[in-house]
């Protein structure tokens, strides 16, 4: 074990975020004050999530008029200001605009940048050196956009971005990892070449503290144009999105539709509801409607009738079902259903939404205390990842770089199903949004979380103030509402300080509740204090342990299971979940030591398992799947892996596939057709039950009532003999 390597990564687990809960590490400054752009408004039918003045929409990819910007893209590193890209835009626009310079012009001579693919990195390691810059695409749109709503849709860009099409200011967006959409109507030019910049810039960890993450992270972070670009045309009449919740026996849903001009439509809109047939061939098919099996007929096919609908308006539709003969998704049985919803005006279709969801339910059993996914107790064997290429290694090091394509991101899923798990915690950030939809598909559970990584007293309050944690849960579950999948939303990770972290966790369960509501919620809390309180109002009690690793003296499977007592009776109805245990391999010596703290780990972890009598360990996740690049001081790559970086298996992780495999669920077949009988559930039909539901509930305690004073006034009671 090198003495070293455990000092630095003891002192970056423990030292420095105790240190930080008393004072700041970073410079005090001032304070950003750029605005959070996503928002709640009530609206008819419900409240809808708006952002840059629309209404979120889906993320899914649509078989609409869609102008694909991934590629190469011209790029001018910038050393940017950093306290001008964080101040309020309505105080700094012009300040910003004239850092841009003619840079935005479609005469600016940009042959001599650099080209830099998108999606990917300006900073790909070992350079730390670019940090902001400058993004720029030139790309001609043809005339049949003329007339069409155009969205500028961004899978993700990290940090901040700034927007300008053809000279014209589009918006901005903080937060590194989830997706956002601008209006490009009015500066988009049909029939011509178009110009595109993006200012991006991403603040060095540890220069402040009020950004989210802000301080010392064990990862890369990959700054720039992370996730897809592209541009979508609607209708004036369309749908934005479509919202499953499911349930066992069927699932509500509810539509987000949109108005926009003032022509007056005659409008419907057509929900059907197909079987999905997920096979080898439509697997890494982002398009929904790709699984709709050929010929197929639709379970449920019913037409609402708007009526006249004009001016600019915003409003959602339910359209709720019942399924009889439903097909689950499951780990072992991965069954999907396509949501297509079709905008009807004038009675022609003129707009189509499609969306991949399953039925399920995740929910805890205090009694036990275990997890409950449709009814049936369950235990999960997972992994924990960061999103970063593996392949062709250099050097012994992984390749490097965000994971940008879905065949990269079934690679590392692959890995994982290798060695028999059935959930991963996808980094301490938002994944990728095809890594969630391919789970879907091939029956793996997701933890996700959001980036509130070793977060201080000072730092929780700063950031809730701000409310960007807030607007990062809401982008991340609006973007993933329909994959079933994602089964937890992670809030935290080992974070100090008690009344601030409760307050802001209480805060996010909250929200997570008013926007979804069927994931379970949970933290990553230290090891070292299995009493932690701070979980009491979430679903689950979460830890990381590093017992005879990081701290606790020699390895031993009698402080493990010590420690993991301890939390079960600070918790005795809440599932305990070890988001992390694990040890690096930095060469043969440590790997013998990482099969050593894994059989150690698993063996303590296994007698508490859930789905046996008295245990309450509802999940435990080996950290890491794969290696990876850091920036932690003193090291470059974190050598946690079961797998080295050229795909083969450490010893570690031959332990972890034959034991994982004994409580693994079954295998998933390789197609999967899901079935059903489904119903429309008319408004007036829930309307019309409703009182003969409240009446039979008061009526029968009110007749048995009755029933049991007239027996028991048969008898008259003795009166005693004193």
């Amino acid at each position: 074990m090198p003495n070293c390597r455990q000092a630095v990564i003891l002192a970056g687990c423990l030292v420095l975020p105790l240190l930080a809960a008393a004072c700041s590490l970073v410079p005090a400054g001032g304070r950003a004050d750029l605005q959070a752009t996503l928002s709640f408004q009530d609206e008819p039918g419900g409240p809808v999530a708006f952002q840059s003045g629309q209404p979120v929409p889906t993320f899914d990819r649509q078989p609409r008029l869609t102008q694909d910007l991934n590629g190469p893209w011209r790029f001018d590193p910038e050393p940017l200001n950093t306290t001008l890209s964080l101040t309020d835009r309505k105080a700094d626009l012009k300040a910003v605009t004239n850092e841009l310079g003619q840079r935005a012009d479609p005469t600016y001579d940009d042959s001599n940048w650099s080209t830099l693919d998108v999606p990917g990195t300006f900073n790909l390691p070992p350079s730390r050196t670019t940090t902001a810059g400058f993004y720029r695409k030139d790309f001609a749109v043809a005339p049949e956009w003329s007339g069409q709503y155009a969205a500028l849709k961004f899978g993700a860009v990290r940090y901040i971005a700034d927007v300008w099409l053809n000279g014209h200011y589009l918006g901005y967006h903080e937060g590194g990892d989830t997706p956002f959409a601008l209006d490009a109507t009015k500066a988009l030019i049909p029939g011509a070449t178009n110009t595109i910049v993006v200012r991006v810039d991403n603040p060095e960890w540890g220069t402040r503290d009020d950004i989210v993450p802000w301080g010392l992270a064990d990862w890369w972070n990959y700054g720039g144009v992370v996730g897809d670009v592209w541009l979508e045309a609607v209708p004036s009449m369309s749908v934005v999105r479509a919202d499953v919740s499911p349930h066992l026996d069927g699932a509500d849903v509810s539509m987000v539709l949109q108005h926009r001009g003032a022509d007056i439509l005659k409008s419907g809109v057509e929900v059907r509801l197909w079987p999905a047939e997920v096979t080898q061939a439509n697997r890494l098919n982002a398009d929904a409607s790709s699984l709709v099996p050929q010929g197929a007929q639709p379970l449920l096919d019913r037409i609402i009738d708007l009526g006249l609908v004009s001016g600019d308006s915003v409003f959602r539709v339910a359209a709720p079902f019942s399924m009889r003969d439903a097909d689950l998704w499951s780990p072992s049985l991965p069954a999907l259903y396509v949501l297509q919803v079709t905008v009807t005006a004038e009675g022609a279709a003129i707009d189509d939404l499609f969306t991949s969801f399953g039925l399920r339910q995740v929910r805890v059993d205090s009694t036990a205390p275990r997890i409950l996914l449709n009814g049936e107790p369950i235990v999960f064997n997972g992994v924990a990842l960061h999103e970063e290429r593996q392949q062709p290694p250099q050097k012994g090091a992984p390749a490097g770089g965000p994971l940008t394509s879905i065949s990269d991101i079934a690679s590392v899923l692959g890995r994982a199903s290798k060695v028999h798990a059935d959930l991963v915690r996808v980094d301490h950030h938002p994944p990728n949004q095809m890594l969630p939809l391919l789970a879907d598909r091939l029956g793996i559970a997701v933890w996700e979380e959001i980036p509130l990584y070793h977060f201080t007293p000072q730092t929780f309050t700063i950031a809730m103030d701000r409310g960007i944690p807030q607007q990062m849960l809401a982008e991340m579950a609006l973007r993933d509402m329909n994959r079933p999948s994602v089964l937890f939303h992670g809030f935290a990770n080992e974070s100090t300080g008690e009344s601030e972290r409760a307050s802001a966790l209480n805060t996010l369960r909250a929200l997570d509740r008013r926007i979804d509501g069927t994931r379970l919620t949970g933290q990553a809390a230290y090891g070292t204090s299995p009493s932690d309180p701070t979980s009491a109002n979430l679903d689950v009690a979460g830890y990381t342990m590093y017992y005879g690793v990081l701290y606790g003296g020699r390895l031993s499977g009698v402080a493990v299971q010590s420690a993991l007592q301890e939390a079960h009776r600070k918790y005795p109805h809440k599932p305990i979940v070890v988001l992390e245990y694990g040890h690096w391999a930095d060469d043969p010596g440590d790997e013998a030591q990482q099969l050593r703290v894994f059989n150690a780990y698993y063996a303590q972890l296994a007698a508490d398992f859930d789905i046996q009598q008295n245990g309450f360990v509802g999940a435990a996740v080996w950290w890491t799947l794969d290696d990876y690049w850091t920036q932690r001081p003193g090291l470059t790559v974190e050598n946690f892996g079961l797998f080295r970086p050229d795909g083969s298996m450490r010893p570690a992780a031959q332990a972890a596939s034959r034991d994982f495999a004994l409580t693994a669920p079954q295998t998933p077949p390789p197609n999967v057709t899901s079935r059903g009988v489904a119903t429309a559930i008319q408004p007036s039909q829930r309307h019309s039950l409703l009182l003969p539901y409240i009446a039979y509930g008061f009526a029968v305690p009110a007749i048995f009532l009755i029933f049991l004073i007239l027996v028991l006034s048969r008898f008259r009671p003795r009166r005693p003999a004193w």
